[in-house]
């Protein structure tokens, strides 16, 4: 009896400790995913499924950490279905003028519209866990612990502050010092990692290798080159030719701001040229960028392939009057799109499904995507042979 009664009392304060975090965990649901109205059911889900597993907790003192990681796979998972629930409408919305007409859409405007990106951003930490503790150990103790408390364990300010017994000004202080110094760290005594972890971006523009697997053959990882003084960045499979050419070479400022990872930069260069690509396929014109007078928009056909063109379907851009040319071919128009963004940053390494023509509904189509090189995950997406309209995506996820 003595023990039955400690079990129902130990469960009692499990219960009671669980829905303590319910606040924190609502706030940590809200900043993984930026979706407030979302927040409050994913942290329930987090809540229930924590309920459900409670053997699998080891000790009390680490409920915290424990109920953390499942907040952030409730949220990869909400993510992926919202991820899907984008692809499956196809061509990004254009804004109107009122006159009808489509108006540019600028990077704020893609950054807010995939905005769950973040999360699977937010969420990749198995790579970095080994740089990260090495970087944590070169730290002041001091500066370590608030670090943990604040984004490892997702410690409330409040709730911090009480178990470090300090003031709300003094443990923002101490949170500020602690940035510094990790920083200080990644750029000065672990810079080469960093960068080559694409946390950093190198300060030299030489050719350096990233870690980002090619997405066209999944077997080699991307070179890079970043000039962030001019804006300049572009990246490259040295085994793959042209091909490989994920960013020839580009010079969008813009795209670059604010950025310090190399992947982020990646990703950022790919979801705004869907958005260029798409409103060009949309409007059948598109500024130059380089005068700023109206480019000419051509799709490609297997017949006017050469030695200049190699890729048999893709979108052509020229400017008349500074002649300034940009190609897309099949792959860019699939890898571009939030879909493959996604998948992409599920499965690393993954390699390009050959282009086929095909028919859906009556409709001459192309058929491509992506499969993992080393897990159980394939990518569909089938385009309207005459507009590259995402028309269908399909996607299988493994384990």
């Amino acid at each position: 009896m003595i023990d039955l009664q400690r079990a129902s009392a130990a469960d009692e304060t499990l219960d009671v400790a669980l829905a303590a975090e319910r606040a924190r965990l609502v706030r940590l649901c809200a900043r993984l995913t930026g979706n407030p109205d979302a927040a409050e059911d994913l942290a329930q889900e987090t809540l229930l499924e924590a309920w459900r597993s409670l053997a699998k907790l080891r000790t009390p003192d680490g409920l915290a950490p424990w109920l953390n990681a499942i907040a952030r796979n409730v949220c990869l998972r909400w993510a992926r279905s919202q991820g899907r629930e984008l692809a499956r409408r196809g061509t990004p919305s254009l804004a109107e003028t009122p006159d009808g007409s489509a108006a540019p859409l600028d990077l704020d405007d893609v950054a807010a519209d995939n905005a769950e990106d973040e999360v699977a951003l937010a969420l990749e930490r198995d790579e970095l866990a080994e740089l990260l503790d090495r970087a944590l150990a070169l730290l002041p103790a001091e500066a370590r612990t608030v670090l943990v408390e604040s984004y490892i364990n997702e410690r409330a300010p409040a709730e911090m502050a009480a178990r470090l017994g300090l003031g709300d000004g003094a443990l923002r202080v101490r949170l500020h010092r602690g940035r510094l110094a990790l920083r200080r760290v990644l750029t000065h005594e672990l810079r080469e990692e960093a960068v080559a972890f694409g946390i950093a971006l190198p300060e030299t523009s030489e050719w350096q290798e990233a870690r980002i697997w090619c997405p066209v053959c999944g077997t080699h990882r991307l070179r890079t080159r970043i000039d962030r003084a001019a804006g300049d960045y572009a990246f490259h499979c040295p085994s793959c030719g042209d091909s490989g050419k994920i960013v020839g070479s580009s010079h969008l400022p813009n795209v670059l701001a604010g950025l310090s990872s190399v992947k982020s930069l990646l990703t950022r260069h790919c979801l705004y040229l869907d958005v260029v690509y798409r409103r060009a396929l949309f409007t059948g014109r598109e500024t130059c960028p380089t005068c700023g007078g109206p480019m000419r928009v051509s799709l490609l056909r297997p017949e006017a392939r050469s030695q200049a063109w190699p890729f048999a379907y893709g979108l052509h851009l020229r400017c008349p009057a500074c002649a300034s040319e940009d190609y897309a071919s099949s792959m860019h128009l699939a890898l571009d799109t939030v879909a493959a963004q996604r998948f992409w940053r599920r499965y690393p390494r993954m390699r390009l499904l050959p282009a086929r023509e095909v028919a859906l509904e009556g409709r001459a189509a192309l058929a491509t995507g992506f499969e993992s090189v080393d897990q159980h995950g394939r990518l569909d997406l089938v385009l309207a042979r005459d507009t590259y309209e995402v028309l269908r995506v399909e996607g299988e996820a493994g384990a």
